[in-house]
């Protein structure tokens, strides 16, 4: 999704990385010969929309969420606001990331980068994806760094929130919810057999992982991590899907005092633009997973059932307050371009997202300007509709 210009066009497959002037660069991996084994798939452009448009999620996670949903406030470690809406005679009530608006206050969230170092074997060739290129993206972009937005400059996830509460927050307009910079820890390997993946080339290598063995590793890891509660592990992969292209989650850990306590995740691949496109490209499923994060973090703030815009045709089948999904996982998602924003001489591609008073199907929409997208507005102008019969 994101363009970053000639100098950040990088290769997706990298084994080494070196660091020149700043600017990560890329090497190709060598791969070498395997005996006969599954083959590499030869993968096409359906392959790939079939993947963007892809719902999967891990098989466990609707319980996991139901868990959480039932575990007390106090064990609940990131800082929310609670609020509701009303559709016809249904209240929806909802929980998300940072202060209430009217407060004024700003809210900084803690997100610690955990790389996934890829080890592709017994495909014929054996595959080495390692992420060093895709998390120096993510470190420079426009999630972590200030940038300019229609509604005025700061962090995605913070001008997303201000634009869909700019009529709630405090007079002064002072209200922030900001992403700190994060911690980064040492990549952490995951071997992929033919039993747990499968290994295709579309102008290049890229891999794909069973989603729910993938989940499965992600928990493994987790406690190696040693989070504070406060503190939200951000997996990354390079040129590696788990049929989905990110995912973000919500489930009870121990607390370490005989007790749980609720912990959050975030998974988002990274996919070099110069072989898939800007509409998979670069960050653009990182800044889906951080909107839905912010705005949906327990897995458990409803909506009524939508359609998935513009033609409204289609069940979205989707009864939470997903912001990334209505534009990002459609039938015609790619009517919905990325919407390029610069920072420091790069541009990047962010995929549109739905604000709260779209799901909410307030008319006129109490956001900023009556927007119902960001960043860029002009994408949904008028409130979910009901599922077709």
């Amino acid at each position: 999704m994101i363009h970053l210009g000639c100098v950040r066009r990088l290769a997706a497959l990298v084994v080494p990385v070196v660091l020149a002037m700043g600017i990560a660069t890329a090497t190709p991996a060598v791969a070498s010969s395997m005996p006969s084994s599954p083959a590499v798939l030869r993968l096409t452009l359906a392959d790939l929309a079939k993947l963007a448009r892809s719902a999967a999620r891990p098989a466990s996670r609707a319980a996991r969420a139901a868990a959480v949903a039932r575990a007390p406030q106090s064990a609940r470690g990131l800082p929310t606001f609670s609020s509701s809406y009303s559709v016809g005679n249904t209240t929806y009530p909802y929980t998300m990331l940072g202060a209430a608006p009217s407060t004024g206050r700003t809210t900084t969230m803690k997100t610690v980068v955990v790389p996934l170092r890829m080890v592709f074997s017994g495909f014929g060739q054996r595959a080495v994806f390692s992420p060093t290129v895709a998390v120096d993206n993510m470190l420079r972009s426009p999630i972590f760094h200030d940038a300019t937005y229609l509604n005025g400059r700061g962090q995605f996830g913070d001008q997303l929130q201000r634009a869909t509460f700019w009529n709630q927050m405090d007079p002064r307009h002072q209200w922030h919810t900001l992403l700190a910079e994060p911690e980064v820890r040492d990549a952490v390997t995951v071997q992929v057999t033919p039993a747990t993946g499968s290994l295709g080339d579309f102008n290049g290598l890229l891999g794909n992982m069973n989603i729910d063995a993938f989940d499965a590793q992600l928990h493994a890891i987790l406690p190696r991590l040693h989070l504070a509660a406060d503190e939200t592990p951000l997996f990354v992969t390079q040129s590696v899907t788990a049929d989905a292209l990110g995912y973000h989650d919500a489930f009870l850990v121990p607390d370490g005092h005989g007790g749980q306590r609720v912990q959050t995740l975030m998974w988002s691949s990274w996919l070099d633009p110069a072989q898939v496109g800007d509409l998979l490209g670069d960050i653009s499923t990182l800044n889906h997973e951080v909107g839905e994060w912010i705005n949906d973090p327990y897995i458990n703030n409803a909506a009524p059932l939508w359609a998935f815009p513009p033609f409204n045709l289609a069940c979205g089948d989707n009864p939470f307050v997903e912001v990334g999904d209505p534009q990002g996982n459609g039938p015609d998602y790619a009517l919905f371009p990325t919407v390029p924003i610069r920072l420091d001489g790069f541009t990047y591609h962010l995929q549109d997202v739905a604000l709260l008073p779209w799901f909410a199907r307030q008319s006129p929409s109490p956001a900023f300007h009556g927007w119902y997208a960001f960043p860029d507005p002009t994408q949904l102008t008028t409130p979910s509709v009901d599922c077709p019969p």
